[in-house]
């Protein structure tokens, strides 16, 4: 059995690979267009992105255990923050210094804060909805430690469960999306069962919610797969509900001891990637490709970019982490 302090090595290379995945999808849309045979091979890399929302169930719940709701909420903070406001002043440099775009200052305050979409403030990238889907899961958790019940996930993981299922059926409760993002909620909850199967493998709610959260996860990701994917067909919904089934299964052996990797700093290194490599790729790394490259020489400008994105994003992370390790001294929270 995992204890509380196991470090699941092999979701750190995995993290960096759906960052590429979601990478791929993203550019061969942008550059090739959907009759490319580069979209038809990475078409499916934005659910890169839902393979980031059962992981953060699964690490979110972990690293809550044992946490004060200010120790949780500051942790959060650190991990989130600093290296998202790196990479946003970049993003609106690119778009500013290459693009000949002027970004709003309100805009950027708002997108800086992670609070734009509440106030009908458009994302200065598009790829920010996620963080605000993972911000209002954080919140979540926070009040539940504040609360007292996080240990108690039994209730709140069942009414959880609840006004998921209504809101899939029947649009209710209309206010659910305020605070936790109901078309994404299982792949949250999966990755919180699975979590918890690390410590109970045999409990039965546990199970059944997770089961549960597969299988509409199924059918939530046919229905989302066309917001991504172009004049999408019945098969290619199919296929797009059998990869999450395929993430929730991955993290189900997970749970069970399956996967076992040691960690060691390459791969740390190769996760530590993923955040900003995923911030940067897509407005900042379009932006210079699109003023640097010609058609005939394309792909060796995609190549370059990506190289310049993954470069930038080390440089990102070592920064970001002398900010972040010196915040937490003058905070003092473990």
């Amino acid at each position: 059995m995992a204890s509380s302090n196991t470090r699941y090595g092999i979701l750190d290379p995995l993290r960096f690979f759906a960052a590429i995945a979601v990478i791929f999808y993203h550019y061969s849309i942008h550059f090739y267009g959907s009759e490319s045979a580069l979209y038809q091979v990475s078409k499916y890399g934005y659910l890169g992105v839902d393979f980031f929302f059962v992981l953060s169930g699964f690490v979110i719940m972990a690293s809550a255990q044992n946490r004060s709701a200010f120790e949780f909420a500051v942790a959060r903070a650190l991990r989130i923050y600093p290296a998202f406001i790196i990479c946003l002043l970049l993003t609106i440099a690119a778009l500013t210094l290459v693009g000949g775009q002027a970004i709003p200052l309100k805009d950027a305050i708002f997108n800086a804060l992670i609070v734009n979409d509440y106030l009908g403030i458009k994302n200065i990238d598009g790829v920010y909805w996620t963080l605000q889907a993972e911000l209002k899961f954080y919140g979540c958790i926070f009040i539940l430690i504040l609360l007292g019940v996080l240990k108690k996930w039994q209730y709140w993981l069942s009414i959880w469960m609840t006004m998921a299922v209504m809101h899939f059926f029947i649009k209710q409760p209309f206010f659910m999306g305020w605070f936790i993002n109901p078309g994404y909620s299982f792949y949250f909850m999966g990755g919180v069962c699975a979590y918890l199967l690390t410590k109970e493998p045999k409990n039965i709610l546990a199970n059944a919610i997770f089961f549960v959260s597969l299988i509409f996860g199924f059918f939530c990701a046919k229905s989302q797969s066309q917001h991504f994917l172009i004049s999408v067909t019945e098969q290619e919904r199919i296929v797009a509900g059998v990869a999450v089934v395929a993430i929730f299964s991955f993290f189900y052996l997970l749970s069970r001891g399956y996967f076992s990797l040691s960690s060691n700093k390459f791969l740390l290194a190769l996760g530590a990637l993923s955040y900003p490599v995923y911030l940067l790729h897509n407005i900042a790394g379009k932006t210079f490709i699109d003023a640097l490259s010609a058609k005939e020489s394309l792909p060796f400008w995609i190549m370059v970019g990506i190289t310049l994105v993954i470069l930038t994003s080390y440089l990102v992370v070592r920064v970001e982490e002398k900010v972040r390790f010196s915040l937490r001294g003058l905070i003092k929270v473990k």
